[in-house]
């Protein structure tokens, strides 16, 4: 600040020499912008400030305040219920004193009202993740308890198949057994006594005689001279 007057300072005195109605307003001109330099503050941040004490605040530094409420458009009767939620300028804008400063105010019941809401939401969501991982767990322990469940099924159905397969092995080699055993039980047949082989018969008379009539082919006495139509039993008629 000091040396920016000194500056201005310098210009008029050099300017005071050149003479004319130029130098005479020259001075002038410079007290203007001293002054004007002079009366710029640097803007607060009252942001978050309820609006009394940011009222406070800015009239003490020469400020003009205008407060609307930004969110319902309410009257503002009591300062000391609203909180500052927005500025203009913003803080740390250097400002002239006696210019305005806007700002945007909200109830102190809007703010806690919606604190209270967005604490439920938060609630809400979080019991909604709760409930959906647990949920989410039951169901992974029923999937794991059923392919548990299906893999022991499996297990007892493959062993049961091989023990009824094993019983079918031991019932057929049983079987087996029991054949063999009962073929080497029974005695072989004895060899049937051979015909005599010099049976013959003259004629049929001589068959019917001996009670061999008829008599077949193949059997003992059987000859082409009692078969005379040749259909392999002689003395037939």
């Amino acid at each position: 600040m000091k040396k920016t007057l000194s500056l201005v300072l310098l210009t008029g005195l050099m300017l005071t020499g050149c003479g004319g109605q130029k130098a005479a307003v020259q001075p002038a001109e410079t007290a203007t912008a001293v002054a004007a330099v002079e009366e710029a503050v640097t803007l607060p941040d009252v942001v978050g400030l309820t609006l009394d004490k940011a009222t406070d605040q800015l009239e003490d530094l020469g400020f003009e305040v205008e407060a609307v409420d930004t969110v319902e458009g309410k009257s503002i009767l009591m300062k000391k219920n609203w909180q500052v939620t927005s500025q203009d300028p913003t803080g740390g804008a250097g400002l002239a004193k006696g210019s305005t400063v806007k700002l945007g105010v909200t109830s102190l019941d809007k703010l806690a009202a919606d604190k209270v809401a967005a604490e439920k939401a938060a609630a809400e969501k979080a019991a909604a993740e709760r409930a959906a991982a647990a949920q989410a767990a039951a169901e992974k322990a029923a999937a794991d308890k059923a392919a548990a469940d299906q893999a022991t099924a499996q297990q007892a159905a493959a062993e049961q198949a091989a023990a009824a397969q094993a019983a079918a092995a031991q019932a057929a080699a049983e079987q087996a057994a029991r054949d063999a055993a009962a073929r080497q039980a029974v005695p072989a047949p004895a060899p049937a006594a051979p015909a005599p082989s010099s049976v013959q018969y003259a004629n049929c008379t001589a068959a019917r005689a001996a009670g061999a009539a008829p008599i077949y082919a193949g059997t003992p006495g059987y000859g082409k001279h009692l078969d005379r139509d040749g259909d392999g039993i002689g003395c037939d008629k």
